[in-house]
C-alpha cells in the first residue's frame, strides 16, 4: 500500500509517517518506483503508535513500546511496564497543576497596590512551590502566612 493509502486507513499525516521513518520509529518500507510501498501490517504498528501517543508517551516511549524489550517479551507485558512509569508521571503532573491552580485562585485575590509592592511582600514571605519551600527572605510577616493568603504576597 502507498503512504496515501496508508495515512488515510489510520488518519494519520503522511508527513507524519515519513517523520516517524526518519526518526526510526517506523522501519523505512520497500519502494517501488520510487515509491513507497508498506506491507499490510503497517496499519496496525501505526494504530499501536497513535494508542501510544493518545495515552501521553512520548517519542522515546513509543520507540521503546517497539524495540527497547527482548523479543521475547509480550506486548502486555511492555504495556503494563510503560503505562505504570507513565501514570507515576501523569500523578506528579497533576499534583503540579493542581498547585498552580491554586497559587492562581490565590493571586487572583491580589490586592497589591503595584508589582513593586507585591515584589516587596513576596520577599519577605517563605512559601511552598511544588512541595520546595523557597525562601526569598528573612522577615516573613505573620499577615502573610502561607497557610490564610488570599494573595501569595499580600
Amino acid at each position: 500500500m502507498t503512504i496515501g493509502e496508508l495515512s488515510r486507513q489510520v488518519s494519520v499525516p503522511a508527513s507524519t509517517i515519513r517523520y516517524y521513518e526518519r526518526i526510526g520509529i517506523l522501519p523505512r518500507p520497500a519502494r517501488s518506483s520510487g515509491q513507497r510501498r508498506y506491507p499490510a501490517d503497517a496499519v496496525h504498528r501505526l494504530a499501536v503508535l497513535k494508542l501510544a501517543q493518545y495515552c501521553g508517551f512520548s517519542l522515546e516511549e513509543m520507540r521503546q513500546l517497539l524495540y527497547g524489550f527482548r523479543p521475547a517479551v509480550a506486548p502486555s507485558e511492555r504495556w503494563q511496564q510503560l503505562a505504570t512509569r507513565k501514570q507515576v508521571e501523569l500523578d506528579v503532573e497533576i499534583d503540579r497543576i493542581l498547585e498552580m491552580k491554586r497559587m492562581l485562585g490565590r493571586v487572583a485575590g491580589c490586592k497589591c497596590p503595584d508589582l513593586s509592592e507585591c515584589g516587596r511582600r513576596a520577599a519577605g514571605v517563605a512559601f511552598e512551590l511544588g512541595g520546595r519551600t523557597a525562601k526569598a527572605g528573612k522577615t516573613a510577616s505573620k499577615a502573610c502566612a502561607p497557610s490564610d493568603l488570599t494573595c501569595p504576597v499580600s
